[in-house]
Order: structure tokens, then sequence, then C-alpha cells
């Protein structure tokens, strides 16, 4: 029966239909009440009378109303009238995949951004524990702006869930024994034997939909439905590189390793396939930015280096340039993500504007300020980006020397004659804190062979391999040491074998031990041969690798046999304490994207150009590494291998140390002064970060009040109004503070082109602020700055401690910190006091977003602000300090009501996933459909800037609403 228009199903009137399929038919309506119009899909009352149908339907409804993703359409209701049974859900403009495929082939880069956006739905329906088998080009929309949606839950069926847990009635989730479910083309083998399915069936059929995106065609096809399931269970697909040779070959193996018939060759999980995707989209990007022409109008010489000194510029087009490009030029790399291409435009723009205002505020907005020394000084300091090392080296002065570092990773090199070169990609408080204060140059072949300098330090916490160990006490201090740059390779182990290394047992750990006992040296030697039974690692043939493999890490080794070589050759094994601080780089993900994880196999040792804080090379992926510690009787691997998830790099696992697998690997370290006793001692992992004790609601009403202050005058003055940035105004106020006599500035970011009253969204900065000074440049602009121009007010405090009320802070005193929290507060507080007293302000729209050290504090803030009708957490955790209670993020955290939105890189390893990220969502007290954790592809620093856009804007909308743009005037 059709329904036509005009007809009332509830709060909803039927405007037209849309489609009709098997599963019913399909209108656009408009909620009455809300004005808003959606998409009602109706049973008809004969399919109604199918229980099986009916069942299916309901599912659908239940199943995604249980998912809160932007990839997946939202379910409004789902009701009965008249005999019919409905789902209101969200209305999705746009053309079906299968209609897209239906026109060709589609580009490489949009087969990507789909596929991306598909593994993102999934694997948030996965997380959810949900899979969706039924995953086709029809079951997938595509608007006109590119956002993907995925449709139809009702063949969807939970995954294993913790007892007592169920997203959709048992009911409605059993599947006939041996029953087949799904669309042909697109199921799993397992699907169609009737064996049980999982994750990996959905990856299956994103597979397969990759493959049709990318030929035109599925890769199961026949002339019938047997030849069809046939081709699924026995044959495999011609490769797709004979269909389509533009396809990489990184997205070939991705499409192929997907739709594998054996599940366990697949992703280990779909966030695995996601961030393949994504790592595939960036290096294609990379290259198109390397191959980018130098384009003659504009002179638009993005790619070519800051020149050294002496070379000869053509100055006329060059000031040309500078004077009427550049500043274009540098806008649109930001706006593409592009920070460190950005940033080394405007260094070149500056040689000609020097500090024109423009252009130096755009510089600003990517980069913060420090300094470069080296000891002795003298050496000539050289830069390029992180995802180009093929590119050319940019000479930015001679030590010691003041500059700007751009937020994005770089590659630096630093030379003198006469001393070891430096080359390395610092991005941690360990790694650059050497720049600052003095790199050691080391004299030419002063170095222990094949190692670089580590210098020594605190271990602090903002490494997540220490946050994920149980610790006590102040961060462990590692003295000045040295580390291989490369994992040990085949041929230097071959040389501790034909040493006899297995038959001496002066370089082997003693005693030996197995599970506790005691071990004998002939009897642990007859358990560590080849599989001729000769000495060596386990893999060898005859004491010996494959030829051609010299230059391969070694795998197949125990503990005790990495513990023996490295003493061997006169070194130690690192302990978990030095490795990681070996890492130097805990804030951005591009060291995995040049890593080899997620592969088909090892590769030689530095083929990868995964370069470290340090200097070091393949510290993720390629072989695990053995090092000192142990846990209990088992000891530790760290750095993943390339059949891993990059997610692993800062992963502690600890094995059995007898355990020889192909992917158990080594490096060596070497010690000038031996390493404290607590470095070398056993330590457990961690299972949770300590939390305080839990509260009553009258102890926390009296922690209430320490947050409190009396609402005087707040005696506000405009102190200034530049009305000169593009597109919006700023206004600078000045109020009197909630303590002591002490005035606080505020700026606000007005854009021009919105009708008040002002929606406005509070700036709580990240770390890097305690570096700046002025706060006329904005800390981390490039992450908030977006939002004048999409229409809302960006408010910028100046909190206590920070800009020109800078405070070294002492975060080793928690006494201390809870009296600056407290001040955070009061200072946020009075902020939203003023703008209640504004009449263009919307006070009932008052979002609050916050960055790293921001966001992880902000559950205090909302939890005591009730005025905060939203908040936005951007690499926000639990932190394993040792807070007061009192001002302890978790105390605060099941208080808080207010919808939050958590956006995290997927490979943040300052906050881990389960141990931070995760814990500090399920201890949000909104409920869940006003929670919600955006994982993006990056680390604590999220890679691409528009997706950060994205998932902010959307939510803003959601929470508050659209802004209303001021309609232009004739006169305008």
């Amino acid at each position: 029966m059709s329904l036509a228009p005009g007809t009332r199903l509830d709060s909803y009137e039927i405007l037209g239909p849309i489609g009709a399929g098997g599963m019913g038919e399909v209108y656009r309506a408009r909620h009455l009440k809300l004005g808003r119009d959606v998409a009602i899909k109706v049973l008809p009352t004969d399919v109604a009378a199918d229980r099986v149908r009916l069942a299916r339907f309901e599912r659908e409804a239940r199943t995604a109303s249980a998912l809160n993703d932007r990839n997946i359409v939202t379910i409004h209701d789902i009701s009965d009238h008249g005999g019919m049974t409905w789902i209101a859900m969200e209305l999705v403009e746009g053309r079906t995949l299968a209609e897209l495929i239906a026109d060709g082939p589609l580009p490489v880069d949009r087969i990507l951004d789909i596929a991306t956006q598909v593994a993102e739905g999934i694997a948030a329906a996965h997380a959810a524990g949900i899979v969706h088998r039924d995953i086709k080009p029809a079951n997938v929309m595509v608007t006109a702006d590119g956002l993907v949606k995925i449709l139809d839950f009702g063949l969807a069926k939970p995954l294993s869930l913790p007892e007592g847990a169920s997203l959709v009635a048992p009911e409605l989730t059993a599947t006939r024994e041996g029953e087949i479910v799904g669309t042909p083309h697109y199921m799993s083998p397992e699907q169609l034997t009737g064996a049980d399915v999982d994750h990996r069936s959905d990856q299956f059929a994103i597979g397969v939909v990759l493959y049709e995106m990318a030929a035109g065609k599925p890769p199961f096809d026949g002339a019938s439905l047997g030849a069809v399931l046939g081709a699924i269970l026995a044959r495999a697909p011609q490769p797709l590189g004979d269909l389509r040779p533009d396809v990489p070959s990184d997205l070939q193996r991705i499409v192929h390793r997907c739709v594998e018939k054996d599940p366990a060759k697949r992703f280990p999980s779909s966030t695995d396939l996601r961030a393949a995707l994504a790592r595939c989209a960036r290096r294609r990007a990379r290259a198109a930015f390397v191959r980018r022409p130098v384009v003659a109008g504009p002179i638009a010489a993005t790619l070519l280096a800051l020149l050294a000194a002496g070379t000869v510029w053509v100055r006329g087009a060059d000031r040309r340039w500078a004077e009427n490009h550049a500043r274009d030029e540098i806008g649109a790399l930001i706006e593409d993500g592009a920070l460190f291409e950005a940033y080394r435009t405007g260094l070149r723009a500056q040689r000609h504007l020097g500090n024109d205002p423009e252009l130096q505020r755009l510089v600003e907005r990517i980069s913060f300020a420090t300094s470069v020394n080296t000891e002795p000084q003298g050496a000539e300091v050289f830069v390029k980006g992180y995802d180009t090392p093929e590119a050319d080296w940019h000479r930015v002065g001679v030590t010691p020397l003041s500059m700007r570092v751009p937020y994005a990773g770089m590659r630096w090199r630093i030379t003198k004659e006469g001393y070891e070169p430096y080359e390395a990609a610092p991005f941690s408080a360990a790694s650059m804190g050497q720049l600052r204060q003095g790199l050691v140059l080391d004299p030419t072949g002063s170095l222990p062979e094949g190692t670089v300098r580590i210098p020594g330090g605190p271990v602090a916490g903002s490494s997540s391999m220490v946050n994920k160990l149980e610790q006590t006490g102040a961060p462990p201090v590692v003295r000045t040491f040295f580390l291989d740059r490369h994992e040990v390779t085949k041929r230097e182990y071959l040389e501790f074998v034909e040493a006899g290394g297995y038959g001496d047992p002066a370089s082997w750990p003693s005693p030996l031990e197995r599970s506790g006992a005691v071990v004998s040296w002939g009897q642990a030697m007859r358990g560590l041969v080849d599989v001729t039974g000769r000495p060596g690692p386990a893999g060898w043939e005859l004491g010996r690798y494959p030829e051609g493999e010299d230059d391969y890490p070694v795998g197949g080794i125990s503990w005790f046999e990495a513990a023996a070589y490295c003493a061997w050759r006169g070194r130690s094994l690192p302990t978990i304490y030095h490795w990681s601080l070996a890492v130097g780089q805990h804030q951005l993900s591009a060291l995995l994207v040049m890593s080899n994880t997620s592969g088909d196999g090892p590769a030689p040792v530095g083929s990868f150009d995964g370069l470290a804080g340090f200097g070091n090379e393949d510290m993720a992926g390629n072989v695990r590494e053995w090092v000192w510690n142990a846990s209990g009787e088992l000891r530790y691997l760290l750095g993943g291998a390339w059949n891993e998830a990059g997610y692993v790099f800062l992963h502690p696992f600890a094995v059995d140390p007898w355990q020889r697998g192909p992917t158990n690997g080594v490096r060596c370290a070497v010690y000038p002064e031996p390493p404290a006793e607590r470095l070398l001692a056993p330590v457990a992992p961690r299972r949770e970060y300590p939390l305080p004790e839990p509260m009553d609601e009258q102890a926390f009403e009296l922690v209430r009040g320490m947050y409190a202050y009396d609402r005087g005058s707040l005696d506000a003055r405009v102190e200034r109004v530049n009305d000169t940035l593009p597109g919006w105004r700023r206004e600078t106020v000045s109020m009197r503070t909630a303590y002591g006599e002490e005035r606080m500035e505020v700026h606000l970011h007005i854009p021009r082109d919105v009708e008040p009253p002002y929606q406005s969204v509070i700036w709580f900065p990240g770390g890097d602020v305690y570096g700046l000074r002025s706060s006329d440049q904005l800390s981390s602009a490039f992450l908030v700055d977006f939002l004048p121009r999409a229409g809302r007010v960006l408010v910028q405090p100046v909190y206590y401690g920070m800009y020109e009320r800078f405070e070294q802070l002492r975060w080793d005193s928690p006494a201390y910190l809870r009296d600056v929290v407290i001040r955070w507060a009061q200072d946020l507080g009075r902020v939203i006091d003023y703008l209640e007293t504004r009449p263009d302000f919307d006070s009932e729209r008052i979002g609050f977003y916050g960055f790293s050290n921001g966001a992880s504090f902000a559950p205090i803030f909302t939890a005591i602000e009730p005025r905060i009708a939203t908040a936005i957490l951007l690499g926000a955790g639990l932190l394993p300090v040792p807070f007061r209670p009192e001002a302890h993020p978790a105390t605060f955290a099941p208080r808080s009501r207010t919808p939050t939105l958590m956006v995290n890189g997927h490979d943040d390893f300052m906050l881990p996933y389960d141990l931070s990220q995760r814990a500090l969502l399920d201890m949000l007290g909104a409920p869940d459909s006003a929670k919600r954790l955006a994982r993006l592809e990056g680390g604590h620093i999220p890679s691409d800037r528009r997706d950060v856009m994205r998932e902010v804007l959307d939510w803003l909308d959601q929470q508050l609403g659209p802004v209303v743009r001021r309609t232009a005037s004739p006169t305008d």
C-alpha cells in the first residue's frame, strides 16, 4: 500500500516517495514539531505478517539506534501505525555506491576516501559489539559533499559481549543452523558455509566493495549463483593491478588481504583496516605533493628548497611572489593539513617580507618558538618534512639560533666538521629538550659502532610505555647511553653463531631458568637450535639463513639468546625505560606511517623511513625487540612487528623468555655507566590508572565548595579591538578575577557574517601554551581558529599561569596543582559570567573546547559549571598523575552530565586507548547517547586537521544547533 503525500504517521507527515525495495517502501517525511525532514521506511502489511522479515526490520531499527557514528545512518524512531510498522531515520541525500559504480570505476583518491569512511563506521559498529553481515554498494550512501553513511542493519548480529550485555533483543539475533544470510557476491566463505561469523566477515565484504569500486566489477562473479558461490569458496580473484595498474600497490595488498579465504589472514580488526587505508591515502597525498609542478604564473615554488647562504635568487620574481601570492599559498596549505609545507613556504616568504604582520600571524598559527644549541656551537642546522624523506634538506641557520618549529613532524640534520652528523626526528619533551639545552656532538669516530647517542634524563609520564607499567615514586632517571641505530641483522648475528657463541657460557645470563627451575647448560642449548638441529635461531637451516638476507633483522631468538648476543658484543639489552626514552616521539604518529607494520614480512633494516626522535630506525615494526626487564617469569618485547597493528608499537608485551617466534629480534645498548637497580628490576604491566576513592554526595559537595566564588563586580572593560582580521574581529576584554586583586584578559574572536545572539566556544589550550608569553599568539591556533570562520565566537581566556600571566607549574606538587586547577575553574566561571552580561551572546549556547591538558581537566569544569551546554575534548584521557582527590578529573567525571565529544588519535602514545581514552569516556556521567569517542588517524595531535574540524563542527551543530548567517544586503 503506497502512502500519499499528506498522510500522517504519528508526528510525521509524508511528503513523497523516495524508493522501494524488498524490505519496504521509503518516503520523505517531515517531523511536524521540529520541522526536520526524515526518511520513513514502511514495512508493508503483508510483509509484516512474515515473522522473519518483521524481525529483520525491527532488528535494523534496534541495532542502528544503538550506534552513534557519523558514518552510520541515525535512527530516530520505530512505531506501528494502522497495521504498518515503520522506522523514522536520518534523511541522507545523495547516491548509493552502487549507483556511483554503475557510472564506471572510481578514481583512486575517491576509493580511498569512501573506503576509509566505510571502515570507520564498521569499526564503530564492531566496537559496540555488532557485525553488519550485509555490506554491499547498495547499502552505502554517499552525499554530495562526500560523507558516507552505512545503511540497513537488518542482518546485523552481536559479537561476543560481556555477560548480561545486549544491544539487540535475543529473539531477533538467532540465525538458524546452516542458514546463509547476506548478498551472495559480498558474502565471506564462512557465511556461505554457515560457520560462525565475526568482524572479519565484514572485512571480506569491504574488500569486495573496494575491488568493485576500482575494477567496476566484483572479484567473484559467474553466470549463475552456483558459479558465484564457487568462486568465493575456491577461486582467487584476478589481481587488481591487472585491471587497474594505477591502483597503488599498498591498496592492492589491502584489498587482497581483506578477501582472503581464511579469516585469520585478514586484518586483526576493522580499526586496523581503517588505519591501513588512511596510511595509504596519506602516502598517496605526500607523493602527489612532491610531484606537484612549480607553477610559473604565481612562481609558486612551494617545493623549492630554502637555499643555502650565498645562493643567487631571482630576487625580483621571488619578491613579487612573496608580496602577491605567498600568503594565499600558505593559507591553502594549512587548510590542506600540509603544515610543514606551509611552514617552509612561510620561512621563504619571510626572507623578502621580514616581519610582515599577516605573514607572521599565518606562521604563528602552526608553529611554536624554540631554540637550538649544540656543544660545541657553530653547527649548521637543516630540516625537511617528516613525510617527505626524499626531499632536499633546507638550511635554517647556525647554532645557537632561535627559530619556530611547526606542529608537524620534521627531520633534522645538524652537522659540524670533525663531528658525527646528527640526523633524527625529535618530537617529545626529551628529544626536543636536548636541542634547547645543547645537543652534544660526538667527534668523528668516537661513537660506539652503529649507535646513536641518547641523552639522559627522567623518563617522564608522557611516554605511554611507562604509563602502562606499575610505577611508584618519581619518574625513573636514565643516564646518557648509546643504542644501536638498527635492529641486529642476520649477518651480525651469524658472527656470534660462527664465533661459537652457543658453546661458550661466558656471555649467557646465569642461571638459566625455566618456570622457576634452573636449566642445565646442555639442556638449554639442545632447545636453542635451528630446523636442522644446529645452533642458531629458529627457522635457519644448517646454522645459516637464506641467501640474500644479510641485512634483514634477525628473528626467531629467545630472550636468553638476545642477552647473550649483546653481552658477546660487549653491550647490553636495553631496559624498558632506555628503549622507551629512545623513541623520542610520543605526540605524532608519522613514525608508524613510515614503518613496517601491518605488512607481509620483515624488511632489510633501514629500508623504511621510520626515523625516531634521536636517530634510531625501525623502532616501530619490522621485528619486536627483547629488553632486559622481567614481569614475573616473563620478559618484555617492545616495538611491534611487521605483522602487527601499529598501535602495539608502544605496548609492553611480556612473554615466555624461551619463546623463539619469527618476530622476536633485538637491538643492543651501550651503557657508559651501569644503570640504576630500579631500572633493571622486574616491573608489572599496569591494569588501570590509580584512581581516587569514590566520594559520596555529601563529601563531593564540600569539594565543590572549594571551587565556588563570590560573583562580585566584573569591572569589565574593552581594552582594544582588532577589526582587520579576515572574517572576524577580535575584541580584548579585561575583568576582575575571582581571587585577589588580579585582572585577566579574554579575547573574543567574533565572526562578521553571523546574526547575534552568538553561539560561543571557550578554548582551553594544551601544554604548548607555557612556551608563549603573549596571548596575541593563539596556542595551537590551527586546531581552533576555524571556529570563527564557521560562525561561532572563539573565546580565548588568559587563564592563571598562561601567556602574560605565566607561572612555572609544579606538576610534582599535588597541593599546588589543586590550587591552580581551582583558579582555572574560577577563571572559566568569570568568563561565563561576562558572556551572560552581553545581549549579543546566547547564554544558553556556550560550549567548551579543550586540548590535551585542557581536555583532560575538562570533567572538573563541566561537573561544577552547569552553564556549559556541550564540551569537546581533543586529546583527552585519564592521566597517571598523583592528583589530590579534590582536583582529580576522575572524582568529577561521573558527575559531569554535559554532552561530550572526545576526539583522540588512534595511535596516541601519550594516552593509551584502554587505560586512558576509553576509561575516561566510560567514566563520564553523560548518558551514552550524549557522549562519543571519535578516534582519528594520527597520534596525540591527529594527522589531518580537517578530520578534527569535521568532528568538532558536526558535534556543535548537533548540540547547539546551526548558526544563522547574516544575509548580505545590496550595500554590503
